[in-house]
């Protein structure tokens, strides 16, 4: 007799741990398809989330611009929006090198137009020299246009300027601040006594 209460004992222990892990798998399944929360974490078939990217946007075989970040998230196709963050951003000139390097804080990316939106401490970084700073951007990769709409300080070797309602055509290197601006320039060089 005891030797068939171990057993029944192994028996019922078996059979409960089977139906614990036939009921998890049929709960995942329930969540993975109705795209709801557990316990607070959204499971669904549309995510990915990655550390340490680097993506390249290529025009007509040509580097365009190339993002890194320290991470990156995609929840959704038909938001077409890709979240970033840290990122930094190289606009690529015509010797294919960085013409230009944005960082910021966070970043999206439209997976569709290929425009990024930069915020949070944003730096423009020429390589010529030129320093820009704001609080946010629109890089345009179509035009290959930067729209800061808010207050922007442009520092250069010998100048400084600040305004609000930055556009620039980076091909072009022609800038406009549309209000507020303020041109300062240390250059004396062209006075004469």
């Amino acid at each position: 007799m005891p030797l068939d209460r171990k057993i029944l004992r192994k028996t019922a222990l078996a059979l409960g741990f089977g139906f614990l892990v036939v009921l998890g798998f049929f709960l995942l399944l329930h969540y993975l398809h109705s795209n709801k929360g557990l316990l607070g974490f959204k499971i669904s078939k549309g995510y990915i989330s990655l550390k340490k990217i680097d993506y390249k946007f290529f025009k007509k075989g040509v580097l365009s611009y190339e993002i890194f970040a320290d991470s990156l998230n995609y929840r959704s196709q038909k938001k077409n929006v890709i979240k970033l963050n840290m990122v930094e951003v190289y606009i690529y000139g015509k010797n294919k090198k960085p013409a230009f390097i944005i960082t910021g804080k966070l970043g999206r990316l439209n997976s569709v137009s290929k425009d990024v939106i930069i915020s949070g401490g944003v730096i423009i970084k020429s390589a010529k020299g030129a320093c820009m700073k704001t609080g946010i951007i629109d890089y345009f990769a179509k035009d290959d246009k930067i729209v800061a709409p808010d207050y922007i300080k442009i520092k250069g070797k010998n100048y400084f300027i600040s305004g609000n309602g930055l556009i620039f055509y980076i091909k072009k290197n022609i800038f406009i601040l549309q209000k507020n601006v303020h041109f300062l320039s240390n250059n004396v060089s062209g006075v004469t006594k």
